[in-house]
């Protein structure tokens, strides 16, 4: 009965998946083409699906997780990937109610429903560090466009055309001044939203070029050196703390890979935690602990390696 409902439910899921696959296909090709291309009237026939799955979904939970992902640097769509998740999620608990029974079926659902969400917000810091990378090289190109005759709007303008972390800040920045702000308003605007390391320098240091004028691409460069070099720093003091970040991952996570080797390979070892209410209590109880000393020592180590 198992191995029916396994295989059943697998053929669905894979139907299901490779349809939404095509349908995405379908979507991406049309957001990749050409700005006609993508006002077309086939491109709002493929953008309808996604009108209709954002009316399911609350907005306090899309904006949530749309600015996780985006934390994360996953350029994902949140409908997309609340669905992949939902997904995941059944999947692993119908493999495991094939294979161990109710018991690991809801183990490893808890497991994929609780582990996925954490390793996305673990992944917090990366939007964050690609910026900050790209900021030093964002700065030098400026530099290298006002040498050649450009001014610091045009530069923008020509990062935002680019394909790098910094497009979509650059863009925001160039439509602000398309609807009427000013230089310094926009870039202003661009430092609040986005808080990462050398951002508010180069906000500052670029309105100053765009207000002052005179040798500006040498103070560009000066302070794009300064910032790789500090990047450099915090890299080196991030490599030096790795070993005290694995041993806290290790402290951590040793208990609950255990429970979880124990209950695939033995069901009935768990029991005495799943199968009455007190155990049930201890089983979440030592979870949270577990998570609480996982957050504490690796704000212990953040604190240490902070540049």
């Amino acid at each position: 009965m198992r191995i029916l409902i396994i295989a059943l439910l697998g053929s669905a899921t894979a139907v299901w998946f490779a349809r939404r696959a095509r349908r995405y296909a379908v979507a991406d090709r049309f957001r990749s083409g050409s700005g006609a291309d993508r006002m077309g009237g086939a491109a709002r026939a493929t953008n309808a699906y996604r009108t209709r799955a954002e009316r399911l979904v609350p907005s306090w939970l899309s904006i949530r997780v749309e600015r996780a992902l985006d934390a994360a640097a996953l350029d994902v769509q949140t409908e997309r990937a609340l669905s992949t998740w939902i997904w995941s999620v059944t999947v692993a608990g119908v493999v495991g109610l094939g294979f161990g029974g109710p018991q690991i079926g809801f183990v490893l659902a808890l497991v994929v429903a609780f582990g996925v969400p954490i390793i996305v917000l673990t992944m917090h810091e990366r939007r964050t560090r690609q910026i900050a990378a790209a900021v030093p090289e964002t700065l030098e190109r400026v530099a290298s466009e006002l040498r050649s005759g450009g001014t610091v709007v045009t530069a923008i303008a020509a990062v935002a055309t680019g394909e790098g972390p910094l497009a979509s800040d650059m863009t925001r920045v160039d439509t602000r001044m398309r609807l009427g702000a000013s230089l310094v308003q926009a870039l202003g605007a661009w430092s609040t939203e986005r808080v990462a390391a050398g951002v508010d320098a180069s906000a500052g240091a670029l309105a100053v070029c765009a207000s002052v004028g005179g040798r500006s691409a040498d103070a560009l460069d000066g302070l794009a050196t300064s910032l790789r070099d500090r990047l450099g720093i915090a890299a080196e003091a991030r490599a030096l703390s790795s070993q005290a970040l694995m041993s806290g991952i290790v402290i951590a996570g040793a208990p609950v890979a255990y429970i979880a080797w124990s209950a695939l390979v033995d069901p009935h070892a768990v029991q005495v935690l799943t199968g009455n209410t007190f155990g049930r209590a201890c089983l979440a109880l030592g979870l949270g602990l577990e998570g609480l000393g996982g957050w504490w020592m690796r704000s212990i180590i953040r604190s240490g390696s902070a540049p």
